[in-house]
């Protein structure tokens, strides 16, 4: 204990080998737990997600498989209002005394049980799942993939799967190869990619979903240059697999143009693009349904404004942009993109949300490009709007 060192997040202490507390890159030897402080955003809204889970839901009953030091089960338990138990598990035998140790400092022992187990035996397990979970937080170093149908089957009817992946580079097509061994889904360099990971990710668990009767409805994504996050609602029986299994099918994305279009899985595909007649390449199978629930991003908001959390800068804007752009139109656009196809400077972003609503579209930003934006307009129009930008802008001789 005299060689530890005490941390905050949220409203715990943390006891920590100094190690554990140095940034990833420095971390030589390996310290005996792990804890991540850059992913205090992602663990932020994990906490707003309970809370908003257990005013719909009551008490609930919550599980972190892969723990490290234990902080999110913890966070769980002393901020997420209606948490009643949480299961925290981790394979490494010293994670356990330190999971120990800072659930003991939050004197919140008896609102936890503590395992050492690989996680998919965790979630298995009759005797530890009971009558299933409300909420299971995967958050793995690397793919979430091994870990998706078991979390699927400990869950509750209706309960929430939350999950990240750290493996972007496969998901956004830098390794095909390992996109398709972890995903079956093909991945497309795009430049709205991380949208196109997310999709991959939740078009996974969505395959999951239906061999298992189940069906999967999106509430939240969200991505930083670190990972991709998804929470999914996992509902019950054939009618909601059918329904999910109508949301999985191709994304086709012409690079010459940027026209892009789903087409379900059944549906037969085109190799020219309809705008250009330029080729098309493809991605898929992947989610080709919402991505956000908009009552639970508003929700998210309210529980921010009002908890301890409030005041966070980052947290704020990604609140706030995502809960703008989650009833916008699936996919996004970014500006320099289509400046660059029609060879002129890019204008700023709020001048072409501007200039689409003028023209009577939905416009919004997305928080997954700085410099990207959503909106129902097609793509002549969208191209027309940036022209007349461009055009007013210029100096008058």
């Amino acid at each position: 204990m005299n060689s530890l060192v005490e941390t905050k997040e949220g409203l715990i202490r943390l006891l920590l080998p100094p190690q554990a507390l140095k940034p990833l890159a420095e971390r030589k030897p390996k310290p005996r737990v792990f804890y991540n402080p850059e992913a205090s955003l992602n663990r932020d809204i994990a906490v707003l997600a309970v809370r908003v889970l257990s005013k719909r839901r009551g008490d609930l009953r919550v599980c972190d498989p892969l723990a490290g030091c234990g902080v999110r089960g913890i966070r769980f338990l002393a901020e997420g209002m209606g948490v009643k138990e949480a299961v925290i598990n981790d394979l490494n035998p010293e994670a356990l005394e330190f999971i120990r140790i800072n659930l003991n400092i939050n004197g919140l022992s008896e609102k936890a049980m503590v395992f050492n187990l690989d996680a998919r035996e965790l979630l298995l397990r009759r005797d530890i799942r009971r009558n299933g979970f409300d909420l299971v937080d995967v958050d793995p170093f690397g793919s979430p993939a091994p870990f998706i149908q078991p979390a699927i089957l400990s869950l509750k009817r209706g309960g929430v799967l939350a999950t990240t992946a750290t493996d972007t580079a496969p998901l956004s097509g830098r390794y095909p190869r390992t996109c398709f061994r972890r995903y079956w889904s093909k991945p497309l360099k795009t430049e709205y990619y991380p949208e196109v990971a997310v999709r991959i990710l939740l078009g996974f668990i969505a395959r999951n979903c239906t061999m298992l009767n189940r069906g999967l409805k999106p509430l939240l994504v969200h991505r930083t240059t670190q990972y991709i996050r998804v929470y999914v609602e996992i509902t019950y029986g054939t009618v909601a697999a059918e329904e999910t299994l109508n949301k999985i099918g191709y994304l086709n994305h012409c690079s010459n143009c940027l026209h892009r279009r789903f087409t379900a899985l059944e549906e037969r595909t085109v190799n020219s693009c309809p705008n250009c007649n330029g080729r098309l390449e493809w991605a898929g199978p992947l989610w080709i349904g919402e991505i956000f629930d908009t009552e639970f991003c508003n929700q998210l908001v309210v529980e921010y404004e009002t908890s301890h959390l409030s005041g966070k800068k980052e947290l704020d804007k990604l609140l706030k942009t995502i809960v703008s752009e989650s009833p916008g139109a699936t996919t996004y656009y970014v500006i320099d993109e289509l400046a660059s196809i029609l060879r002129i400077p890019p204008p700023s972003k709020k001048a072409v949300i501007e200039k689409l609503r003028e023209m009577g579209y939905d416009a919004s930003p997305t928080h997954f490009n700085g410099k990207g934006f959503r909106t129902n307009a097609p793509l002549k129009d969208i191209l027309s709007g940036l022209s007349s930008i461009t055009r007013s802008s210029k100096p008058t001789l």
